[in-house]
């Protein structure tokens, strides 16, 4: 404060401190839930017009969490059904009867004794641990609060499958609980994870009872431990299968990670020995899918579709463009697909979305596609023969088959008429998934051949395994 005399008034100016405060997700979104350090808030619905859920073992209590008011000490089995009241506000049903009284913003259902299993459903599924009923700008948000340790029981065996190994599960336990610390860590939205494979797959409680008994054991064995670059808890990606070589995400996504770069992983094949008679999970592994350029062209808005060009171009992670080699992995960078309206480009892992496909790394076999030995015994390979001419038995030079649209070929397999402008396209693939970090059938096919989960983990997420950045240790 400041006080400024002279004869003919007094000024009395005042100094206000101005204090910032930094806004967490949470405080945007309203929310003041205490998240216990070894829990975790996932989202089983959001932005729900209204939701119903019940206990269906254990004791709980539901209770007003901002007024701590016990709404009822004993749920007992009956239904709950909430629906937002207002923008802020939540009306309460149980059973079909209305419960009178004022509740506010947030509800919990609330363990009574956590030592004891406790399970509650939603839409159709059972889970462990506490249920968060949020009333957000006007919708419900269902989000269950759960040991971190207990959230792994119903996400690796999810993952990975009743056919994995011991070490291969430890491997995907370490790595779901890094990607789970991670997002607890940087949370982005008045919850830490959801349940679909855009997080990671969590089954619930129905999940942990039809794993393979070999889940909670590495989990178990495993307790508490997550994987460090540099200090900070690694974002732990993980996929299906590379279909033999991992990818940098560059490539992928965006920006380089340093612990995730492009290894070999022959391992990845393992998955045909358990899938002799193809089909799951054998076309992780390879696969094909084929469009009629009607089909590819309504996709992507080009008209009648006359080209596609292919590029497996690597990109400069310093400067974002392209560089003048390929992707280590060959997965495809950009696909160009040219029509009689226009050319629609696809980059990076925007073409497996856009189109549908397992993965990024393919190469396009079209139906007019024919190689054409020159005359330095090189072969020319040819999507569109439509103006190609040939010489005829009696040396003249005429268009193939002449106005006819297609001709016939003599090939291994006998001779087969063959379209001068293709009609389908052939997409033939290996992989599944975005490439990056773990492959987990790569790391099922190394716990097969005796590597330990330390070794898959120092495999997929740092080559130098001697350089002391990445490590294995008890989450902080």
């Amino acid at each position: 404060m400041k006080i400024y005399h002279n004869s003919m008034k007094v000024c009395i100016v005042l100094v206000l401190a101005v204090i910032v405060m930094a806004i967490t997700p949470q405080m945007a979104a309203g929310v003041c839930f205490d998240c216990p350090q070894d829990s975790l808030r996932v989202a089983l619905g959001v932005k729900l017009s209204s939701a119903e859920f019940a206990a269906c073992q254990g004791s709980y209590e539901l209770v007003d969490y901002v007024t701590q008011r016990v709404i009822t000490p004993n749920t007992g089995t009956g239904t709950w059904v909430v629906a937002p009241k207002g923008a802020a506000n939540i009306q309460l049903s149980y059973n079909g009867a209305l419960v009178e009284g004022s509740v506010g913003s947030l509800l919990v259902l609330r363990q009574k004794d956590a030592a004891q299993l406790n399970l509650f459903s939603f839409k159709g599924k059972r889970y462990r641990g506490d249920l968060l009923v949020q009333n957000l700008n006007g919708t419900i948000h269902i989000i269950g609060v759960i040991n971190i340790e207990q959230y792994l029981y119903g996400v690796v065996g999810a993952e990975m499958g009743t056919r994995g190994l011991l070490e291969a599960y430890k491997a995907q336990a370490v790595v779901s609980r890094t990607y789970a610390y991670y997002y607890k860590k940087n949370p982005q939205l008045n919850y830490d994870l959801g349940i679909s494979t855009q997080w990671q797959f969590y089954g619930g409680y129905d999940a942990e009872e039809t794993a393979n008994p070999l889940v909670k054991q590495a989990v178990n064995e495993t307790k508490g431990l997550v994987i460090y670059y540099d200090n900070s808890v690694i974002q732990a990606f993980f996929h299906a299968n590379s279909g033999g070589y991992t990818e940098s995400p560059e490539n992928v996504w965006d920006a380089s990670i340093p612990y995730l770069n492009p290894v070999p992983v022959p391992q990845d094949a393992y998955v045909l020995a358990i899938a002799k008679d193809g089909g799951w999970p054998a076309d992780t592994y390879q696969w094909e899918k084929t469009f009629t350029t009607s089909e590819l062209g309504n996709i992507t808005n080009v008209g009648a579709v006359t080209d596609i060009t292919v590029g497996c171009w690597a990109v400069d992670p310093a400067r974002g463009g392209y560089k003048n080699i390929r992707t280590q992995s060959g997965r495809v960078t950009k696909l160009d697909v040219v029509g009689t309206s226009g050319v629609k480009s696809l980059f990076k892992d925007g073409i497996r979305s856009v189109l549908g496909l397992k993965s990024t790394l393919f190469e396009i076999v079209m139906d007019s596609t024919v190689g054409i030995w020159d005359a330095l015994g090189l072969v020319e390979v040819h999507n569109n023969t439509q103006n190609m001419k040939a010489v005829n038995a009696e040396g003249q030079i005429c268009a193939l088959n002449g106005s006819n649209a297609s001709y016939y070929v003599l090939s291994a397999e006998g001779t087969k008429a063959v379209p001068k402008s293709f009609t389908k396209v052939t997409i033939k693939g290996k992989g599944y998934g975005h490439g990056l970090g773990m492959s987990q059938w790569g790391a099922i096919g190394m716990a097969a051949e005796g590597m330990n989960y330390q070794r898959i983990i120092e495999h997929f997420y740092n080559q130098n395994r001697n350089d002391g950045r990445l490590r294995i240790a008890p989450a902080l």
